[in-house]
């Protein structure tokens, strides 16, 4: 009984494109290359990821203090992509310092809106305190956590507060 030639055609060409997958996947091992980059470290001393500097607020405090507001500033450092990252200098670094910055622009209200709500929910006793400054770094750091990822956001750093 003969077969018909069509089937022929389809069992080799099933044939080559198993070879074919077979083949890159012993590559991918062979090579190390499981697709998956290095997750980027932390910086070392001396180094510092890619930085967003928000423009000051002027934020109602809650009551309970000589002061209503707070004028506030902070900049977020976040994780670069790749560690290479810290290795960079001069107008390297600033180049790459901008095209990472551009990633996260849109993400810049929502993050200004982070600031508020948090910084609102302050009274000036407690801003005026070491402890309470610490407390609303930790705060912070949190919520630009939650809007840009886990892993994203390193540290956050007052550039300014003051309390009027």
């Amino acid at each position: 009984m003969k077969r018909p030639k069509g089937k022929r055609s389809l069992v080799l060409l099933g044939l080559v494109v198993g070879l074919a997958a077979s083949g890159g996947l012993i590559y991918l091992r062979a090579t190390g290359a499981d697709g998956a980059p290095a997750p980027v470290p932390d910086p070392g001393v001396g180094q510092h990821g890619p930085m967003i500097a928000l423009e000051e607020r002027v934020v109602n405090l809650q009551a309970g203090g000589a002061f209503r507001y707070a004028k506030i500033g902070v900049t977020v450092e976040v994780r670069p992509e790749a560690a290479a990252f810290y290795e960079l200098s001069g107008e390297e670094r600033a180049a790459a310092d901008k095209l990472a910055l551009t990633h996260y622009e849109p993400m810049v209200p929502l993050l200004l809106d982070a600031l508020g709500t948090t910084v609102s929910a302050m009274t000036s006793s407690e801003l005026v305190t070491v402890e309470g400054r610490a407390r609303l770094k930790l705060e912070l750091v949190a919520e630009m956590r939650e809007v840009l990822g886990e892993r994203e956001v390193l540290n956050v750093y007052f550039t300014d507060l003051v309390m009027q």
